[in-house]
């Protein structure tokens, strides 16, 4: 192996245990969060340093090791020429030695190059793990913080106070924010005459409406402070779908409702003040509400899960249609044929042997299983032409039915009836209603919830009694976990840590957490963090921010 290849691998080894403590994106590679080599790691990583320091400290850690490791054996794969003098250290010897886990000095002095750089990443580390030490000490002590809460069930859907996403309540004189040359989105609008009067020490103000905008695509940020309210008005539609935003990629399912078109919901909230003592509405973690229910399955025939008006209807069967269709233009059929094939010539071979290979009970039961998937799938295909076709009239009848009568309990009960007559193998030959989720057999279930999710927000954020009381009841549930994980705030130390903030000097503008309520999502799941010089925030200004994601 070449000198520079055994130090390339070095830091690929190194490198890959520090994205796994930090991510652990191995475990979201099909397979290797249950291969053994995995877990192995995962249980190195737990039990050796994150348990003992934590997930930053432990990252910080395996990266300085990591490129420690690589320098020191690249250096020992490329020795100097004899005749070269060696430089005089001038870091204490058993400094470095802790940082590369050896108990001795090196075996060759280091260039004053690599000293320098070993020291700054050193120094650089220790600092960091102070920082977020400090950060940590101070978090919970704050005189007062505010939580924005979002109010579920919904009182004030007409005329909120305070409220994410949806549209600002901006006076027509007012342009629409432009940040480097594109049209921003809107984020939220808060009430300044809600804050409680010592609300970062007193600064900012006190009436008006603080609105909060950000870059399409980037996470730069601009505030307005408001002084009056104006008629809630949509800036041109800029949304992307490379940004923050997920509820944009289930435009691609179907073409949402006039009250679906813009990708964030508003969402009304109230500002609650929260003092060292108080009960915090805001729970630790990420929620596990969603996760959970997919693991259970349901039927989209039940009361809870089905369409709640015309347009979830009719986006329903446009979603099963299209996938029943994708299942019958895929050939599940010949690459089984292909693999028989291969099975039978090396079991035919396997039976002609003098000697009986150990595999020969193993290569008839491939073979025999093989057979009765290739049998199940043929069987399957008139199932599926079959569920295809009478997809195809429901939809049909019901978009005749939309046009002419109103949304019914009753008549969506009747089509759910139908839906769930309709029946179709799996592919290993079990047999299944198409309504259901969570079945080997499930083609479309999963993608029609997750938009129904996104339009059931917009729905009830319009008008919560648009939902019927089974739907309405089910969301709120699932709504009021998410919200209490997901909950931003304003005027505290940073939930999760940013590199820049003092202090002495900062405070907290807004924090927005990522969001399945809102829509949004920063980062790696992370938080959006707007921070602001007391300085600033004493004179009313605003265009002096710093928006970080945490990490």
């Amino acid at each position: 192996m070449r000198p520079s290849s055994q130090a390339f691998l070095v830091f690929i080894a190194m490198a890959t245990l520090t994205l796994q403590a930090l991510t652990r994106f191995l475990d979201q590679i099909p397979g290797a969060g249950t291969s053994r080599g995995v877990k192995g790691i995962n249980m190195f990583l737990d039990f050796v340093l994150v348990s003992r320091l934590g997930v930053l400290p432990a990252t910080i850690i395996l990266a300085v090791l990591t490129i420690s490791f690589t320098a020191l054996v690249y250096r020992r794969s490329h020795p100097k020429p004899a005749a070269a003098a060696p430089q005089k250290a001038t870091v204490p010897q058993d400094r470095l030695a802790k940082v590369m886990q050896r108990t001795k000095a090196v075996d060759r002095p280091m260039s004053e190059a690599d000293r320098q750089l070993l020291q700054s990443i050193l120094d650089g580390a220790v600092n960091q793990v102070v920082h977020e030490r400090s950060m940590i000490d101070a978090s919970g002590r704050e005189p007062v913080v505010v939580r924005l809460v979002p109010q579920i069930p919904i009182r004030d859907h007409e005329r909120p106070r305070s409220w994410l996403g949806g549209a600002p309540a901006m006076p027509e004189h007012i342009p629409w924010p432009e940040i480097d040359g594109r049209h921003a989105n809107f984020l939220a609008q808060i009430c300044c005459a809600d804050f409680p009067a010592d609300i970062w020490g007193g600064l900012g103000p006190r009436d008006g409406w603080l609105a909060f905008f950000i870059h399409p695509t980037d996470y730069k940020m601009r505030v307005l402070h408001l002084t009056e309210l104006g008629r809630s008005r949509h800036g041109p539609d800029t949304f992307d779908e490379d940004s923050w935003l997920t509820a944009l990629r289930h435009r691609r399912l179907a073409k949402p409702p006039h009250e679906a078109k813009h990708a964030v919901p508003r969402w009304p909230i109230d500002l609650v003040a929260i003092r060292p003592g108080d009960p915090d509405p805001r729970l630790q973690g990420r929620s596990e509400a969603i996760h959970t229910r997919y693991l259970q399955g349901h039927d989209v025939a039940s009361a809870e899960h089905q369409p709640f008006d015309w347009p979830s209807t009719l986006a329903m069967f446009d979603i099963a249609e299209a996938r029943v269709a994708e299942r019958l233009a895929t050939d599940w059929i010949t690459p089984l044929k292909k693999q028989l094939d291969g099975v039978e010539k090396a079991l035919a071979e396997a039976e002609r042997a003098a000697d009986p290979p150990q595999n020969l009970a193993g290569l008839r039961d491939r073979a025999e299983k093989l057979a009765e998937l290739i049998e199940a799938r043929t069987l399957g295909r008139p199932l599926l032409e079959k569920a295809l076709s009478l997809v195809r009239k429901l939809a049909e009848t019901s978009r005749e039915r939309s046009a002419r009568m109103p949304f019914s309990q009753e008549a969506i009960a009747s089509i759910m009836k139908e839906m769930r007559a309709i029946e179709i193998l799996s592919l290993s030959g079990k047999l299944h209603s198409l309504t259901v989720r969570g079945t080997e057999a499930e083609l479309w279930a999963a993608d029609f919830e997750n938009l129904r999710f996104d339009w059931a927000k917009h729905a009830y954020s319009q008008s919560p009694e648009s939902l019927p009381p089974a739907v309405r009841a089910y969301f709120e549930e699932l709504w009021r976990d998410i919200a209490a994980h997901e909950m931003a705030g304003i005027g505290h130390v940073p939930f999760r840590y940013v590199h820049e903030f003092d202090l002495d000097s900062d405070v907290t503008l807004l924090e927005l957490p990522s969001s399945a309520l809102a829509g949004w999502i920063f980062g790696d799941v992370d938080d959006l963090v707007l921070t602001i010089k007391k300085t600033d925030l004493a004179v009313g200004r605003f265009d002096s921010l710093k928006a970080q994601v945490s990490n």
